[in-house]
């Protein structure tokens, strides 16, 4: 059985998101059992007395954006449902902005585990991310307490800058849930293609998300330029630009451009949406000149 909650207060929108589910899923599960939650109080309480494998949230109830306002509480109470948001009026980089920590925390450390997390506008054709999220819940029951603990383990070696353990954990993820996203898009900014990730990112317009990898991989540079400074590893930029100013490693020059790089990586990690080509343009080059004749 093919557990879908559908929150929406429009019955139409309701009855089509059902056929659409049901035409996407046509072969592969024919026991789909859709319950219909016609305000946020209700999708709640649902949620709280059984087990869903798909949520598909209307972001406009009674008030506007009711249903964007209620994701954390989903979130956090549900760590492993499968969500998609339906957008009627805003669009899909407005919504990500809106949610830019869940991002953050897919982005940067997987903390979605084994969860399929959408934004679609209601004229989109959703079958590619309905296949995708029947994925997941078929891969979940017997996997989501491993994934977990992996995501766990591999943000303690990212943290200790074990960069070569973090990626072999998140291979395990793919080999345990594949085609998962977040370990999937971090292999490959650990992999160090993260800037022309972010830049890709940006140009499709996806700015939160470009944002945010291009912080990641500022702190991954800058931590780098550390080690091999001082030998040693340092857990924060803070404490890499204490010890740096301690040990007299860099010119003042220097300092001035680590300090910089610091600012963009917080206002990428702190305001995403707000990071341009310029920025991201900016940041190479201060990164070129402070990591010359090292």
């Amino acid at each position: 059985m093919y557990r879908v909650l559908i929150a929406d207060d429009d019955y139409e929108d309701r009855e089509l998101l059902k056929l659409e589910i049901t035409r996407a899923l046509k072969g592969r599960e024919d026991n789909l059992k859709f319950v219909e939650a016609v305000s946020v109080k209700q999708a709640l309480s649902f949620l709280k007395e059984r087990p869903f494998d798909l949520l598909t949230l209307d972001i406009e109830f009674d008030r506007l954006n009711e249903g964007l306002e209620v994701l954390p509480e989903i979130f956090d109470d549900y760590p492993v449902l499968n969500i998609i948001v339906i957008s009627g009026k805003l669009d899909k980089e407005e919504v990500t902005s809106r949610l830019f920590r869940f991002t953050r925390d897919n982005v940067l450390k997987g903390k979605r585990w084994a969860r399929h997390f959408d934004v679609l506008d209601k004229k989109d054709d959703k079958s590619e991310a309905i296949g995708v999220a029947y994925g997941f819940a078929l891969k979940q029951a017997d996997s989501v307490d491993t994934v977990k603990e992996l995501f766990s383990l591999a943000e303690s070696h990212l943290e200790k800058g074990e960069v070569d353990k973090c990626m072999d954990v998140y291979r395990k993820i793919q080999e345990a849930v594949p085609g998962e996203r977040e370990s999937k898009e971090n292999i490959k900014v650990l992999k160090g293609g993260g800037y022309e990730e972010a830049l890709d990112y940006l140009r499709r317009g996806e700015n939160v998300v470009a944002g945010l990898l291009l912080g990641h991989f500022i702190e991954n540079r800058l931590k780098a330029y550390s080690r091999r400074m001082l030998g040693r590893y340092q857990p924060s930029l803070h404490d890499c630009l204490k010890e740096l100013e301690r040990a007299r490693k860099f010119s003042a020059f220097k300092k001035t451009l680590f300090r910089k790089l610091i600012n963009t990586r917080n206002k990428a990690v702190h305001h995403p949406g707000t990071m341009g080509e310029k920025e991201f343009e900016s940041s190479m080059e201060n990164l070129r000149l402070l990591e010359a004749n090292i």
